[in-house]
């Protein structure tokens, strides 16, 4: 970034929100970024520098507010990095986003004959996965825990998170306090978060082992915590590790129900962060993509089996397709112990090689990572597979692959949004796609 040369305020209009919530402002040729400002608003910054011929700047004050301006509900909100909407009515960011959905798509010439309603839920304390990072500070003799700053490394000291679930172990001050009583307080780099249905879990994640005096403290603290939710103790020493129990010593798996089937989970696994939203979103899914018994249905990123699970109650064959072998082996476990018509393939979805010996599907469910399912669109085409159901969480990428479906023949039937994430500016979409040329195989 090229700094400005000294300390520069303005007065600008705001006009429009980027992709990313930040205000934008325009001033003869200079575009302005401004986090926490909104359209309509007349505010004073200060230039940070320039970007890419962008202006980065920091909001002073707020000389006219929107009437969609709203009070944060956070108290850390005005440095915690986890959260960048809590300034914008609930109400104004579900249209946000799907307006925001709906221009990356158009870019691409993506016709949506029907919008669904979007799928809401409560907006605070849905959060059941986080990751809260510690850092012991020599200079002060202390810890910090908490999310990074905005834009930033440094981390803020949080006390509670207003999005994760009400819990008496996560008061992080507590915690806080505690981690730096220990005498491994400076291996401890990070605290995850997972509200299971049946438990509620904190993995450690630790640079070295933690002595026996340490992991005792940390058994102690959890036996102190009284709540209808149980707490779990984990521990796992690098990132290729799998998390190991350190408490309770015995205890059922840790697992969370999607349409009335209780699916495990492992600390490691991915699993969306919004209960309530990814139920409705399953059962969207299932009306959707319309299931039935004679179907053989891929399910694409399979995960842990969130779609997959449900499909398999509803359908003659399953084939779930994922590229990391401890889910695969989770789905084919839970898939035997269910009696589900499942089966979990390992493949990489990078590219379509993994697929061409898979049975001739009828229908096909793909939600994939950030960077979308590109690799796979050509064999997606060549079957001629006449439904397909993407769920995305980047609107880009689900706007480039629609873009490859439509040219080749796929016409989208409707499409919808999922506020899987309130209070930020990330957003979950799905849309349905069919084939009028008849699959072939």
């Amino acid at each position: 970034m090229k700094p400005a040369n000294k300390e520069q305020r303005l007065t600008l209009m705001v006009d429009n929100l980027t992709s990313d919530g930040e205000g934008v402002a325009r001033r003869n040729r200079d575009i302005y970024f401004v986090p926490g400002a909104l359209p309509g608003e007349q505010v004073e910054v200060v230039l940070n520098g320039r970007r890419r011929k962008v202006w980065q700047t920091r909001l002073l004050s707020v000389l006219t507010p929107s009437p969609e301006r709203t009070e944060p509900g956070c108290p850390h909100y005005q440095r915690c990095g986890g959260c960048d909407l809590q300034h914008l009515s609930y109400a104004a960011q579900v249209r946000f986003k799907q307006d925001r959905v709906a221009r990356e798509l158009a870019r691409q010439k993506a016709d949506v004959p029907h919008w669904s309603e979007p799928i809401t839920a409560d907006r605070w304390h849905y959060r059941r996965k986080a990751r809260l990072g510690v850092r012991f500070s020599k200079e002060r003799g202390q810890n910090f825990l908490g999310f990074r700053e905005a834009a930033s490394q440094h981390l803020t000291n949080i006390d509670q998170c207003m999005v994760l679930p009400e819990h008496p172990a996560l008061n992080w001050g507590m915690w806080r306090e505690e981690i730096n009583k220990l005498a491994g307080r400076a291996v401890i780099a990070q605290i995850e978060v997972l509200a299971a249905d049946n438990a509620l879990a904190l993995i450690f994640r630790i640079l070295k082992p933690l002595s026996a005096t340490d992991q005792s403290q940390l058994i102690r603290i959890a036996e102190g915590v009284e709540s209808a939710l149980p707490l779990q103790i984990w521990l796992r020493a690098g990132r290729d590790e799998a998390a190991q129990r350190l408490w309770p010593e015995q205890a059922e798996p840790l697992h969370h129900r999607v349409d009335d089937l209780p699916l495990i989970i492992r600390p490691e696994d991915f699993v969306q962060v919004n209960g309530a939203v990814n139920r409705a979103m399953v059962q969207q899914a299932m009306d959707w993509l319309e299931a039935d018994a004679g179907d053989v249905i891929w399910d694409l990123f399979a995960g842990h089996g969130n779609f997959s699970m449900p499909l398999a109650k509803r359908c003659g064959q399953v084939v779930a397709v994922e590229g990391e072998q401890g889910m695969v082996d989770s789905l084919a476990a839970q898939a035997e112990k269910l009696a589900l018509p499942l089966q979990a393939i390992h493949a990489d979805l990078s590219s379509d090689t993994g697929l061409a010996s898979l049975p001739q599907p009828d229908k096909v469910l793909l939600d994939p990572p950030r960077a979308g399912a590109a690799g796979v669109m050509n064999e997606l085409i060549k079957r001629r597979v006449p439904r397909i159901l993407y769920v995305s969480c980047d609107a880009a990428t689900l706007a480039r692959d629609l873009n490859t479906l439509t040219e080749a023949g796929y016409g989208i039937r409707q499409a919808g949004i999922m506020d899987m994430f309130p209070q930020t500016h990330h957003v979950e979409t799905m849309v349905l796609l069919e084939n009028k040329v008849k699959a072939h195989g």
